[in-house]
């Protein structure tokens, strides 16, 4: 399950997709189905180099501030390191598209 884009500093993207690591469903009392509360955190600050699959936040599933089910949010895809190679690529790339 797609979580959204996440934004990865420092990387050859300047952005992630973020999943669930695993399906976050669970069963509750149906009278209770309105006090669920959700709790989404992130990393402070993504910076590349980032692997597929790494941990990059959490989302928990809470009634009457109790956590029932965590479930860890990844990383779609690897975004490595911006380096110098990357970066003279990136900018001849921005030159010939204005130049089209």
């Amino acid at each position: 399950m797609s979580f959204g884009k996440v934004a990865v500093e420092k990387g050859v993207s300047s952005e992630i997709n973020a999943i669930l690591e695993q399906n976050a469903s669970f069963f509750i009392e149906k009278s209770k189905s309105s006090q669920v509360t959700q709790n989404i955190s992130f990393s402070e600050k993504l910076e590349a180099p980032i692997e597929k699959g790494q941990i990059i936040g959490e989302i928990s599933y809470s009634v009457d501030n109790k956590v029932i089910k965590k479930v860890n949010i990844v990383a779609s895809d690897t975004v490595k390191k911006l380096d110098f190679m990357n970066m003279t690529l990136n900018l001849w790339n921005s030159w010939f598209n204005v130049l089209r």
